[in-house]
């Protein structure tokens, strides 16, 4: 069948990761850590964690289904590259190391390094991910999976839109916090 539809996703998801990028290349690190508000995570937050979940995904997607083991034997970047061990962060980094789960101040008490190493981590998880998801065959898009939490009841298509509905709503956060920084907060047009 070909990668026609698997193309249009995957240049959506790359078009909202790249808005991410255009949304912090202007700001300062202050602007980038700023926590308006004790319930608003910050913008290294909202990038770093989305990023954590991309990796996942590239790492996780050949486990959801016996007919995608092909994808399987993918390491985390973050985890080949011991980044929460080089970055100083501990262990209290939420579910699966993504950030998920934590409350506020928790969320806000990592550590996370300058915005030019979150960004580059960030730029390699977006890009394996990418990577992934365009090897996927438009055939396959039905094909029954495992979520996140290995329930089942998911296809292949699922993880597309979930992935491109979290990330558009953590890029949300970010042009939200743009403009509350006083910075133009659109970042996609």
């Amino acid at each position: 069948m070909g990668h026609v539809i698997v193309e249009n996703l995957v240049g959506r998801v790359s078009f909202i990761h790249g808005a991410f990028f255009y949304g912090i290349e202007d700001l300062g690190e202050e602007s980038f850590r700023a926590r308006p508000g004790a319930k608003a995570p910050s913008i290294a937050f909202h990038l770093w964690h989305t990023a954590r979940w991309a990796d996942a995904l590239q790492e996780r997607f050949g486990s959801f289904a016996p007919q995608l083991e092909r994808f399987a034997g993918r390491a985390q970047i973050w985890e080949s590259s011991e980044l929460a061990r080089a970055w100083g962060l501990g262990d209290a980094l939420g579910e699966e190391a993504t950030g998920m789960g934590l409350d506020d101040d928790a969320s806000a008490a990592i550590p996370l390094p300058d915005k030019a190493e979150v960004a580059s981590y960030a730029r390699a998880a977006f890009a394996a991910s990418e990577e992934l998801l365009r090897d996927v065959e438009d055939d396959e898009l039905l094909l029954p999976t495992a979520d996140f939490y290995d329930e089942g009841g998911w296809i292949v298509l699922e993880h597309f839109g979930w992935h491109l509905t979290h990330a558009a709503r953590h890029l949300g956060m970010v042009e939200a916090l743009r403009g509350i920084l006083g910075v133009d907060g659109t970042v996609t047009v």
